[in-house]
């Protein structure tokens, strides 16, 4: 009876020990097995990706065509933005140092106690302004000639309604006032006539419409088109003067100093094509061929 009781007792050991021991080992390899079920489920799913990448063929130095992955636009619109804003063919004729593009002429030299021209920046801190003092009485010109061109600028009187100034065009290096060139008004109340100055000569003189320009102390706009002597003026958008077969229709462009404290900002310019003139366009006309037959019949008539 005793034997039959620790027999029994030692079986329960065992299977106190063995039946963990193999629930452990079970536990161990259905782990693995997932685990290796899941790996293989990625490694499916990563190729499946890769070949559905679009390729681009290449060239390769050795004369072996390639693919290669197409690669992916970060900025689309970067590219064409930067061709957008890259216009070389304006030039801004303000800038920190006034020497850059100017010149000044003043009908009394001596006088140098206050420049009579001055850059400021604007009220933003950033923008030129150019200020004339308006005595003594003189011009501004460019360094360079201009004929053909497109010119647009922004000007004030800040508290001046009877304020007077003007644009020069064409205008010839003489040492007096005024230099031989085309007027174009900038009076507060003619603004945008124009007229002949100096030696200067046009078909016609252009009174424009009174009151284009706007209350003293706000700025106005004027854009002045030159071909061939022929100027076509507009202030704050509407259309001013008008004058062809002016002459000369080459030459420096001018700001005048005429008594009145005057503000310029934005003066910018650009050339433009020449245009051809009658003579030119019958030249490069092509005359039509004439045969051999045709030169005949024409000498025997």
């Amino acid at each position: 009876m005793l034997r039959d009781s620790s027999s029994q007792m030692r079986r329960i050991r065992r299977l106190l020990v063995i039946r963990p021991l193999r629930c452990v080992a079970v536990a161990l390899f259905c782990g693995l097995g997932l685990s290796l079920a899941v790996n293989q489920t990625l490694a499916a799913q990563d190729e499946t990706a890769l070949r559905a990448i679009p390729t681009t063929p290449q060239q390769s130095d050795e004369g072996k065509t390639q693919t290669a992955a197409t690669p992916v636009a970060t900025n689309p619109g970067q590219d064409v933005a930067k061709l957008e804003d890259a216009n070389t063919d304006v030039v801004e004729l303000l800038t920190e140092d006034l020497a850059t593009h100017w010149k000044q002429f003043s009908s009394l030299p001596a006088v140098a106690d206050a420049p009579v021209w001055k850059i400021i920046r604007g009220e933003d801190g950033k923008e030129f302004v150019l200020v004339c003092s308006g005595e003594p009485k003189g011009y501004l010109h460019t360094t360079e000639p201009y004929a053909d061109f497109e010119m647009t600028l922004e000007w004030k009187y800040p508290r001046d309604n009877d304020g007077n100034s003007g644009v020069l065009v064409y205008t010839q290096l003489e040492p007096r006032i005024w230099p031989t060139s085309m007027q174009i008004q900038l009076h507060q109340p003619k603004a945008g006539s124009v007229f002949p100055s100096g030696d200067a000569i046009s078909n016609q003189s252009s009174e424009a419409e009174p009151e284009l320009v706007r209350p003293v102390n706000t700025w106005n706009e004027c854009k002045i088109v030159s071909r061939s002597g022929r100027l076509a003026v507009e202030v704050n958008g509407k259309k001013a003067g008008e004058v062809s077969g002016a002459k000369p229709f080459t030459g420096r462009i001018a700001l005048q100093s005429e008594g009145s404290v005057v503000h310029f900002r934005r003066i910018r310019i650009r050339r433009l094509a020449p245009e051809k003139n009658d003579d030119e366009t019958k030249s490069a006309t092509p005359k039509p061929a004439t045969t051999e037959s045709s030169t005949s019949a024409a000498s025997g008539s």
